[in-house]
């Protein structure tokens, strides 16, 4: 044995040579990447993702010829040719809007989606004038409108009424419009059982305490001159009246009152008196005067369908 070689001092020295050399060791090598991939495979590109270009917005031309066709008493056809230039894509559908002279607001024709330039409409208030407006309509615009004015036609005046519902029919003709109150007042908004009233009473049915008109200001209506549902209750409970539904309209005649149940709650929110009926054959079609809205010849069948879809209409066929 040396002497010296293994002294405490020795070992410190050889030790602490030992752990520089290891250090140096580790800072010299490169670093490993870390990956998920054990395998990777180096000559794997990134496949960049393809943005497809958008169709422009182009809105398709105007439709051309728009023109009236069929005008009667039962519909009305509007006929026109697609528009020169298609726009973007081709012409999917037509959008048919209406507006009464007399009345704001515009409404849209709902219907299945026009494979053909043209439309037949009907069941449209008589003696009314409309404007229509078509639209050609692709996947994603829609064109500018062509309008086009038409007043439908008026039925005949009735023939063969007696004088009572004759006076009825005539007081109907010459105040549908009135919008004054006059001596029997005017309801804004609500004035159909009122004015479904008036004309029961020219037609010859007598005041009662539970149905009578406004005398003065200081003595107004009954309940039953002004409440569609209390007028239809006093009708039947005066056994004045027969009760008639939807099924029974062929037994339905000019002067009768027509009522309708818009939600199907059983009460009647709407009064008309029938003014007019055209015998097709799938059945009659009836029209009705009344007030708020105003109108002559309105048609049942567009009131619970078009306005109220599934309302329920009811008669009440008059015996005086």
């Amino acid at each position: 044995m040396v002497k010296g070689l293994f002294t405490p001092t020795a070992v410190r020295r050889a030790l602490s040579w030992t752990l520089v050399g290891i250090i140096s060791f580790s800072l010299s090598q490169p670093a490993l990447a870390v990956t998920s991939d054990p395998t990777p495979n180096p000559s794997a590109t990134a496949v960049p993702t393809e943005i497809p270009t958008p169709i422009p917005m182009v809105k398709p031309g105007k439709i051309q010829g728009l023109a009236i066709g069929e005008n009667s008493l039962l519909s009305l056809t509007l006929n026109w040719m697609p528009p020169l230039e298609n726009g973007s894509q081709s012409v999917t559908d037509y959008k048919i809007t209406y507006r009464f002279d007399a009345f704001s607001g515009t409404s849209v024709w709902k219907h299945e989606p026009l494979l053909t330039p043209s439309v037949t409409i009907p069941d449209l208030p008589l003696g009314t004038g409309f404007t229509f407006s078509v639209r050609a309509i692709t996947p994603n615009a829609t064109g500018n409108a062509v309008s086009i004015h038409v007043v439908t036609p008026k039925p005949d005046a009735p023939t063969g009424l007696s004088s009572a519902v004759q006076a009825q029919y005539d007081f109907l003709a010459k105040n549908w419009n009135a919008r004054s109150a006059g001596h029997f007042g005017y309801i804004p908004g609500r004035d159909c059982a009122n004015w479904a009233s008036q004309s029961l009473l020219v037609r010859g049915h007598k005041p009662t305490p539970k149905w009578s008109p406004r005398i003065s200001r200081t003595i107004p209506f009954t309940k039953a001159w002004v409440s569609s549902t209390s007028l239809h209750n006093f009708l039947l409970s005066r056994k004045r009246a027969v009760l008639l539904t939807a099924a029974q309209a062929n037994q339905v005649v000019i002067g009768d009152i027509v009522q309708f149940d818009w939600w199907n709650t059983g009460a009647q929110e709407h009064t008309g008196v029938v003014t007019h009926i055209e015998q097709t054959v799938n059945g009659p079609k009836i029209y009705y005067a009344s007030h708020t809205a105003h109108g002559m010849w309105w048609s049942v069948d567009r009131s619970i369908s078009v306005l109220h879809p599934g309302a329920t209409v009811s008669y009440l066929h008059l015996n005086f």
